[in-house]
């Protein structure tokens, strides 16, 4: 199985779709963050009040469903403190660890996904959508429980895939109309 480290924005939008015990068994990756990325993860907005929540993954931590990587060695120190520079602190760990291990990574960030693109053309890059698809592909998710994911997300995370996303269509014809 492989390991996807995920930065907090892919996570969070994950996370609002209640659904993630059933994507992370279900996509075929091992779900991973780094410390900066936990730090991060703190609070949703609840989907019928919009108020602000806090986010609790230490039940997916402790079943294994999500796992913490530590930045290990000096290299990888060297690699964080390089990309702060760039990034955000959790894109900046999420990256160097994504590095220097050969991890895929999961982000949403359009300016940090260009600095890895840019910067480290071998990692492979998952979005927020492209996530979504693959667990319906492989997972077999409905298009009622795609809609409603969707639906989540966008009300509990206020994530929306740019306009110039490459699954931009994909995502609006899931979601249906509103």
């Amino acid at each position: 199985m492989k390991l996807l480290l995920n930065d907090s924005s892919v996570l969070l939008n994950l996370l609002a779709t209640n659904l993630f015990r059933e994507i992370a068994t279900q996509a075929g990756w091992q779900f991973a963050i780094c410390p900066a990325v936990l730090a991060e993860v703190d609070e949703l907005r609840d989907e019928h009040s919009g108020e602000l929540i806090p986010v609790d993954l230490s039940t997916y931590i402790s079943s294994g469903l999500l796992q913490v990587l530590e930045i290990t060695g000096d290299e990888e120190q060297t690699l964080y403190v390089a990309q702060t520079i760039v990034v955000d602190d959790g894109e900046a760990m999420s990256i160097a660890i994504a590095a220097h291990r050969h991890l895929e990574l999961a982000i949403d960030d359009k300016q940090a996904a260009n600095h890895t693109r840019r910067t480290f053309p071998e990692i492979r890059l998952w979005s927020t959508p492209e996530i979504l698809k693959h667990w319906c592909e492989v997972g077999g998710a409905d298009p009622q429980t795609l809609q409603s994911a969707i639906r989540l997300i966008e009300t509990r995370s206020r994530y929306f895939p740019a306009k110039s996303h490459p699954l931009a269509t994909w995502w609006q014809s899931a979601r249906g109309p509103d």
